[in-house]
């Protein structure tokens, strides 16, 4: 199950600033927020993140961000001695200081991004270490200001080096019926739901709801709905030894028929091929969150 994740800010910056504990695993179950993501690996193994059904494995020394709305999760080996952090970066305060960021879907991928651009991968890398080492120190007036010399660099090349515009598709944004929609979808995948049934439910139209879902999380309603109640199966078929009958029906498929269909699309594997190959390796601790 896709959960959104409410963050808090740290007081008095435009941030949330987040460190793995190297007590627990690197893993995290899948969730979402409205913010823009940005994450540094500086030490461990592969970790395969995953981003809306996407995997891309990340090694350390590689930066890579998560754009809004987006559901990832993270998986890697658990006697590796992980060293990652990252921010999370309030939606309010950059659609404030950067009106064009509404508009922004981030292209960071660590190692192939830093083939692109690699004299803006490195200083974007070395903003974000700045940012973690005064962050370590505690923060007074005088830090806070000195993060925020680092924080607006770092802004500006994510918007000149970093940022494919989304197309344009003439529709007015309206993120917080996103997210209420989104959080149903969240709390309510495993039961019957339809595309018209939710835009009845909010009192939009369905063409403006899977616009607004376009526009927003890049893609229809419908995908999103199919999305989480894939990765609510992976949940069940990693965790438990539930039957895949049973787990079809709790995760709203309602036929083995069906969930196979769709789970193979996305992995490649059917429920059972990927519950035998990845069981014992890719487990997801909820405490990471």
């Amino acid at each position: 199950m896709a959960e959104f994740e409410r963050v808090q800010q740290v007081p008095r910056l435009p941030f949330k600033f987040y460190a793995h504990d190297p007590l627990t695993a690197i893993d995290v179950a899948p969730h979402w927020h409205q913010g823009i993501e940005l994450n540094l690996l500086v030490a461990g193994g592969a970790l395969a993140f995953v981003t809306d059904g996407r995997t891309v494995t990340y090694r350390p020394g590689e930066v890579w961000a998560v754009n809004r709305r987006a559901v990832h999760s993270a998986s890697g080996a658990r006697r590796t001695d992980w060293d990652e952090f990252g921010l999370i970066i309030d939606e309010t305060f950059l659609t404030a200081r950067l009106p064009q960021s509404t508009n922004w879907h981030l292209d960071l991928e660590g190692r192939a991004s830093a083939a692109l651009a690699p004299d803006e991968y490195a200083a974007l890398r070395d903003h974000l270490l700045a940012i973690r080492t005064l962050m370590d120190q505690g923060l007074t007036p005088n830090r806070r200001l000195l993060i925020l010399s680092h924080f607006y660099p770092l802004l500006v090349l994510l918007d000149e080096a970093f940022t494919t515009p989304l197309a344009d598709l003439d529709v007015n944004p309206n993120p917080s019926l996103v997210d209420m929609v989104m959080a149903k979808i969240d709390r309510d995948f495993a039961q019957p739901l339809t595309t018209a049934a939710i835009a009845a439910q909010f009192h939009v139209s369905l063409t403006t709801l899977n616009q607004q879902f376009n526009k927003t999380v890049q893609m229809p309603v419908a995908h999103y709905v199919r999305l989480v109640r894939l990765m609510a199966a992976r949940r069940l078929l990693l965790e438990s030894d539930k039957q895949i009958d049973y787990i079809a029906s709790t995760v709203g498929f309602g036929s083995v028929k069906s969930l196979t269909r769709n789970f193979k699309a996305w992995k490649n594997l059917t429920p059972s091929a990927y519950r035998q190959a990845y069981a014992q390796t890719a487990k997801i601790d909820r405490s990471c969150l």
